[in-house]
């Protein structure tokens, strides 16, 4: 009898460290959370990464080293580092469009394992602050919280087992940006037409992967194909428009694991604005390492920054406190 009780009190310790409490905060939850993922309601996962960047508090300004993971706190402030980018591609005639992505569970909070009610609020509050402070310094950003809040219960914004938006959050986005393009002064269309194929792929997300669970969803996808060629559009140097960022410039279209060639943001961009656009997207990080990739493409080309007339940048916005810091990159020779 003592050994049986002894083996329900473990059990009952076990599920009391493991299973999230009522009432337990987010913040909470995230800080006793050992792995990497963290499971939600309904199937849905979360990477532990961007949860703590929702609870993060604010992170510009004096309060920029205490919220960001950069160990180099002197990067740690993302707020001077957009601002120079924007205003050095403003002194050679681009063009900038922020396009930070919102965290997962900034839009489907619902779906996490405990009440992230107040976590959502003050993270809403801090980005209305953030963008607010970037617009006075004459940086654009794409806010896609509205966006993507009114169509989340339509369909699913983003795929419930990986890290990257779905093919209907690349509609959301490739919508507003397209109606945004089309009214610039410099906007020519070259009438190329696509044949557009929208079917479901089975995808095992980097989520479930990261976890070392099974399974896969199936996500409904919007393939590309220039009709004159058969083949999905491809990266130009020559075009006005440069897609820059993180993996989220990638997902469905590099193929391999990031699932699928053909059927990304930069496909359905290029065929919502019927031209050719130019990609630089990186593995990780879109803060500070795109830039470099960028100066370094400029500097081996030098005539290459004079072709643009607008950079896309897009990247999740837990880089914001990501490890890798926003360090000014120099473009522009003083």
């Amino acid at each position: 009898m003592a050994k049986v009780k002894k083996i329900i009190l473990l059990i009952l310790l076990i599920n009391f460290v493991t299973v999230p409490c009522i009432g337990q905060t987010l913040k909470e939850l995230v800080s006793a959370e050992q792995g990497e993922v963290i499971e939600g309601k309904d199937g849905w996962l979360f990477l532990k990464e961007e949860l703590e960047h929702m609870t993060a508090g604010p992170f510009w300004g004096e309060h920029a080293a205490n919220a960001s993971k950069t160990v180099k706190k002197e990067f740690a402030d993302p707020l001077p580092a957009i601002v120079d980018f924007n205003d050095q591609l403003k002194s050679l005639g681009i063009e900038l469009l922020l396009v930070p992505v919102p965290p997962k569970g900034l839009i489907y909070s619902e779906k996490l394992p405990v009440d992230a009610s107040a976590a959502v609020a003050e993270l809403n509050k801090n980005y209305d602050s953030f963008y607010s402070l970037l617009k006075a310094d004459g940086v654009d950003v794409i806010d896609l919280r509205k966006a993507f809040i009114e169509k989340r219960h339509e369909k699913n914004i983003y795929c419930k087992t990986d890290t990257h938006f779905s093919g209907d959050g690349i509609a959301r986005i490739v919508s507003d940006l397209g109606n945004i393009i089309v009214d610039k002064s410099w906007y020519i269309p070259l009438k190329n037409e696509y044949d557009i194929n929208k079917h479901g792929v089975d995808i095992v997300g980097d989520l479930i992967k990261m976890s070392g669970r099974q399974g896969n969803e199936c996500i409904e996808l919007q393939f590309i194909a220039d009709k004159t060629t058969e083949k999905a559009p491809e990266e130009s140097d020559e075009s006005p428009i440069l897609l820059l960022g993180d993996s989220h410039t990638l997902v469905f279209s590099s193929g391999g694991d990031l699932f699928a060639s053909g059927a990304g943001l930069f496909e359905n961009l290029a065929a919502r604005l019927q031209m050719n656009l130019d990609r630089i997207g990186v593995r990780g990080s879109g803060a500070t390492p795109s830039r470099i990739k960028l100066y370094q493409k400029s500097r081996k080309n030098t005539d290459y920054l004079a072709k643009k007339k607008l950079i896309i940048w897009c990247f999740a916005a837990r880089e914001f406190t990501g490890v890798g810091g926003w360090r000014k990159v120099p473009f522009v020779k003083k």
